[in-house]
């Protein structure tokens, strides 16, 4: 991996955000009446984890984790727009009170492209281990859990928005954790390269 310490800081934002979500999570699972405290609570933490994954997959385009190529730049290029959209409805619902159209548009938009951009994460390979199937995980299991969301705060919809969360905090934690290992091989490969010269 390129840019360790870039990396690391992208990844943090990235594992910030879903701890704030948990939070979040926690925060909704009464299901709170709109406008109230807990709502705006819930949501605002809700908004700032939008912000924040926005944040984690800027990163994983600026740091080419699918590669150089024209497509795959594209497709990680696209993915924190969704985010950003999903960001600015947040905001727009936490001001008026009311749902508006960026929310479904960022979360279909985001989720698709995850489901794209993981199986081009994972086909790269740049992540250490098995740290590249993160992605992936979080795209196939993000498509497929849409399914069983909705706008009830019931069972269900609770368990479902935990696993999002926490394949996204895997997701943070591979970024985070594949810079610190790759530091620690290219250690000694470094030094090993000076004594051979």
């Amino acid at each position: 991996m390129h840019h360790s310490s870039r990396t690391r800081v992208f990844g943090a934002v990235g594992i910030a955000g879903c701890l704030f979500s948990l939070a979040g999570w926690a925060v909704m699972l009464g299901d709170p009446a709109d406008t109230t405290t807990s709502w705006y609570i819930g949501n605002t933490l809700g908004d700032i984890t939008c912000v924040a994954t926005a944040v984690l997959t800027t990163g994983l385009a600026l740091l080419k984790e699918a590669g150089p190529g024209l497509p795959s730049r594209i497709t990680l290029a696209l993915w924190p727009v969704g985010w950003v959209l999903l960001s600015i409805g947040g905001i727009v619902m936490l001001t008026t009170g009311q749902d508006n159209v960026l929310l479904p548009i960022g979360g279909l938009g985001s989720t698709l492209v995850a489901l794209v951009a993981g199986i081009l994460i994972a086909r790269r390979a740049d992540l250490p281990s098995g740290r590249r199937w993160a992605p992936l995980a979080y795209g196939v299991g993000g498509f497929l859990l849409t399914f069983a969301q909705s706008d009830r705060h019931d069972l269900l919809t609770n368990i479902v928005d935990l696993a999002t969360n926490l394949l996204l905090l895997a997701v943070g934690i591979a970024l985070f954790v594949g810079s610190k290992t790759h530091q620690t091989v290219a250690g000694p490969t470094v030094t090993a390269r000076r004594s051979a010269a």
